[in-house]
């Protein structure tokens, strides 16, 4: 037994089984890919990784259950993403059909004789993954731990909750996970915290821009030759220094690097779209129609539609006297959030500095945003 002392969990108790584990390559790998991606241009303090989390997760974890099979599964939840986390899952799901919780096509040598050894099944360790609801669930340990964690590191206060209460107050019964009704105060908090933290870091325009313009680089790399299935081992350095000597990759990194980055020509709010039509069109077909009017290359303009996040927390089961009820059927402050969790979303048009006027007034054109709103959003104006 060792004891590792974490930054929000304090000391977090491993066993030999998780040891070994945790010192194979391969889940060392998460030691070297950010939480956040590129959150860092922002909150410099946003340096974390993807192995302290799944730590994390692990730890919430083991509190809930004692079955090891399903801890297992919590730490290694993570272990197939990608360089830079999220910012490199658009594409490797565009080009090889694959998400990050897709394990079985990651867990090779050292790990997977690890797990072998005692005996772990990679199929149920994956369905655990996939299914469980204490890895993947309403309120899941992977919320509980990323939503405080990121907070930390960030320094935005707005993801700070009783994780410890909510714990306490959080049982397994075998197929579900229940929050007690001593609990729903913490759980209300999650939410919140959650409904906060996305506009202010996960969407913060600054990342999506650096988010949007490393897909482009991978893009480039891509076209280059560059095969797709190599990003499923690499780490964020190895990706940078490939991209900084790749000939097309090399000009979008480097304005990365040195924080040279896009700016918004456009960035509006539901009220200004029709949304329905706005999530279809084809982001790559509208970049070159824009770039061809103004006359510039296509890989200067970046038109981001937003993905529209599933908030599966709406429908966490809480105990309210022996009876099983929705959270947000038992709290009117979740039946609020639910309301506005969609103000949060934005299209986004990006481009050069010098381009910015010219990209605004034909991407406005293109996209039927010539219709101005009587007030603006702070946001907008910010």
């Amino acid at each position: 037994m060792k004891t590792i002392r974490d930054p929000i969990h304090g000391q977090i108790r491993l066993e030999e089984t998780i040891l070994k584990i945790i010192d194979t390559p391969q889940f060392q790998r998460l030691r070297r890919i950010k939480q956040l991606g590129f959150a860092n241009l922002v909150y410099p303090g946003a340096n974390h990784t993807r192995f302290e989390h799944s730590l994390g997760v692990m730890h919430i974890a083991s509190k809930l259950t004692d079955n090891l099979e399903i801890v297992v599964a919590a730490l290694l939840h993570d272990i197939g993403h990608p360089p830079f986390s999220h910012s490199s899952e658009r594409i490797v799901k565009k080009y090889l059909r694959y998400e990050h919780e897709d394990v079985k096509r990651i867990i090779d040598g050292e790990l997977k004789d690890v797990l072998k050894e005692y005996g772990f099944s990679l199929n149920k360790i994956s369905k655990h993954i996939r299914f469980n609801p204490i890895i993947s669930g309403e309120i899941d340990t992977d919320r509980m731990d990323y939503l405080v964690r990121d907070s930390y590191y960030t320094g935005v206060a707005y993801g700070v909750f009783d994780v410890e209460r909510l714990i306490d107050k959080t049982y397994f019964d075998g197929k579900r996970l229940i929050i007690e009704s001593g609990g729903l105060k913490a759980a209300e908090s999650l939410l919140i915290s959650r409904y906060m933290m996305y506009p202010t870091v996960y969407y913060h325009h600054v990342c999506r821009i650096a988010r949007k313009m490393y897909e482009k680089a991978l893009e480039f790399l891509i076209n280059e030759g560059f095969d797709a299935k190599n990003l499923l081992h690499m780490d964020d350095f190895d990706v940078v220094s490939l991209m900084r000597n790749s000939n097309c990759a090399k000009e979008m990194i480097e304005l990365i690097d040195s924080r040279k980055l896009f700016k918004r020509a456009i960035y509006v709010g539901r009220d200004r779209v029709d949304l329905k039509e706005i999530t279809r069109i084809n982001e790559e077909r509208i970049e070159e129609e824009i770039a061809g009017e103004v006359g510039i290359e296509a890989k200067y303009v970046i038109v981001d539609v937003q993905p529209i996040e599933e908030v599966k927390e709406f429908n966490a089961l809480v105990d309210v006297d022996g009876e099983l009820v929705k959270l947000e059927e038992v709290s009117p402050l979740i039946k609020a959030l639910k309301l506005a969790e969609m103000e949060n979303w934005r299209l986004g048009v990006y481009t050069k500095r010098e381009y910015v006027e010219k990209v605004g007034k034909i991407a406005s054109k293109l996209l039927n945003l010539d219709k101005i709103p009587k007030q603006k959003t702070l946001d907008e104006i910010s």
